[in-house]
């Protein structure tokens, strides 16, 4: 698929000023990496909310998936790291708003069974390296079931099929570990993620398909009707915490409330068994 055409489709919910200063940055993202990787390039996959709906263009993250035919040695890590610091200047609005993983395509194929090296820009972090494994089942999990070329194949022919219950498997221990995460969270933004990204899981689990947060908000609302008030303030503060005048120290114990409720034990039990 070529850079202006697929993802043209999967941002029909975007204005025409917001899609072309999309497709700009994806553009000149996309140029950048060809010339800086040349024959070291197999592809560059959008996934995520851009692609699957839940996309908002003033919070929104964009993320895109790199696969590279070695992982990366240090010449190109630094090549990448001045790419990443002018690809900002020029799109400024994009700062802190990019993610980015760098992975061979052998580690892709193999992520199930070994460890590997991958880079990743992502947002509040510099552009680093990793150890990766299977605990980034869930992303290659949403890469292969809806990633979009922007160049190279398919992404289904660098992905082996992964099963259904182990992206279920993955997603019930994701939700559960926010049991703990929740007693550290330092601001109200993360709080909200916290109760969008349970209400996604929860949905998942439910219909054992994925959903956008804003849908999985919606039908936990109509399902937990007493949650219904955290759900929607949750939503309202990924665009404003100070729509109200609670402190985060104050959120914090609704969340924690809201968690105890919602993730049933057997649901974390569960998710510590194997596959």
């Amino acid at each position: 698929m070529t850079p202006v055409g697929a993802e043209q489709n999967a941002m029909q919910a975007l204005s025409s000023g917001e899609r072309r200063q999309v497709l700009a940055l994806l553009s000149r993202l996309t140029a950048g990496l060809k010339s800086i990787l040349r024959d070291q390039l197999v592809g560059i996959y959008l996934y995520g909310s851009l692609v699957t709906g839940d996309f908002d263009f003033d919070i929104s993250d964009i993320d895109l998936v790199v696969v590279l035919e070695n992982p990366l040695d240090g010449r190109l890590f630094t090549a990448l790291q001045q790419f990443h610091a002018q690809l900002l200047r020029e799109f400024p609005a994009w700062d802190d708003r990019l993610e980015l993983a760098y992975i061979s395509a052998g580690a892709l194929r193999s992520f199930r069974t070994r460890t590997s090296t991958i880079g990743i820009m992502s947002p509040g972090e510099p552009f680093h390296l990793v150890q990766a494994s299977d605990d980034w089942l869930i992303s290659w999990y949403a890469l292969r079931e809806k990633g979009i070329a922007l160049q190279g194949p398919p992404i289904e022919a660098l992905i082996d099929p992964l099963p259904l219950e182990a992206w279920l498997k993955a997603v019930r221990e994701h939700i559960c570990a926010y049991r703990e995460s929740v007693k550290t969270a330092l601001d109200k933004p993360f709080l909200s993620y916290i109760v969008l990204t349970v209400a996604r899981g929860l949905f998942t689990l439910a219909h054992r398909r994925d959903a956008s947060k804003i849908q999985a908000a919606n039908w936990l609302a109509s399902a937990c009707p007493h949650w219904a008030d955290l759900i929607e303030r949750a939503l309202q503060y990924r665009h404003n915490p100070a729509a109200d005048t609670l402190s985060a120290g104050q959120l914090r114990p609704e969340v924690e409330s809201f968690l105890a409720d919602v993730l049933e034990q057997e649901i974390c039990d569960e998710a510590k068994s194997t596959v």
